[in-house]
């Protein structure tokens, strides 16, 4: 991994300030990382843990899964950041957020806002199971203020968000991932594809039952969606 690419950037605005590294279990981040940890303000009065790391003009944002924290998506996230600036954050409520009015969407939705205000120029927004659910709902109300947006597991409806409705007006590329032997979810996760009203919409289905973050992972994961991933971000940004 290149250098750059492993160094976390710090935020130095306005909009976001130092967060504690002893608010959450930070066990999955180096001591680097853990020193470049801010709050991000999200909608209302949230305020979330949040971390950026990589650098470049395109910026992935990464929704984790319920119940869980920014940590799911490590250490796949320092691979993606060895091409791309990689925003992740904790929901509100969970990992080292407080609790707040729980608009998922909107939290995806600032954590973008806040990678175009530090220097990206293209978005591409990525979830996970839960975090699926709330970046479709963010591509709908973002529109082409994003490059493409990846739905690995998401469930068509969940605390209050429904990706099947805002499917029909999502028109930026999607990417869906999924395991067929992940019951419920591989249902969900074709329904929502299909109701996406956009024309660029490829899916990458492997034998499986392993879920959401498990699908890119570096250790249980698998090459066939970590490519597709790759791919998809590099067609859709050009880069």
């Amino acid at each position: 991994m290149p250098a750059a690419a492993a160094t976390a950037a710090a935020a130095a605005t306005p909009t976001a300030i130092r967060a504690s590294a002893g608010a959450a279990d930070w066990y999955c981040l180096s001591t680097p990382e853990r020193r470049a940890l801010f709050l991000l303000h999200g909608p209302g009065h949230d305020r979330l843990a949040a971390l950026s790391i990589g650098t470049g003009r395109v910026a992935v944002i990464l929704a984790h899964q319920s119940a869980g924290s920014l940590c799911q998506w490590w250490p796949y996230a320092r691979s993606l950041a060895a091409r791309f600036r990689v925003v992740a954050f904790d929901f509100d409520g969970m990992g080292g957020s407080t609790p707040g009015n729980g608009d998922y969407p909107g939290e995806v939705a600032a954590a973008a806002q806040w990678a175009r205000d530090h220097g990206a120029r293209q978005i591409v927004l990525m979830g996970a199971s839960m975090g699926g659910t709330a970046v479709m709902v963010a591509a709908a109300r973002l529109g082409g203020a994003i490059a493409g947006v990846i739905d690995l597991s998401g469930p068509a409806d969940f605390a209050g968000m429904n990706a099947l409705g805002a499917a029909r007006r999502v028109h930026v590329p999607a990417l869906f991932g999924y395991g067929t032997l992940d019951l419920g979810f591989a249902s969900d996760v074709r329904h929502v594809r299909a109701a996406t009203a956009a024309r660029d919409k490829p899916i990458v289905a492997v034998r499986s039952a392993d879920h959401g973050v498990d699908l890119v992972g570096p250790d249980i994961g698998y090459a066939a969606v970590r490519t597709a991933v790759l791919r998809f971000i590099q067609g859709v940004t050009g880069r």
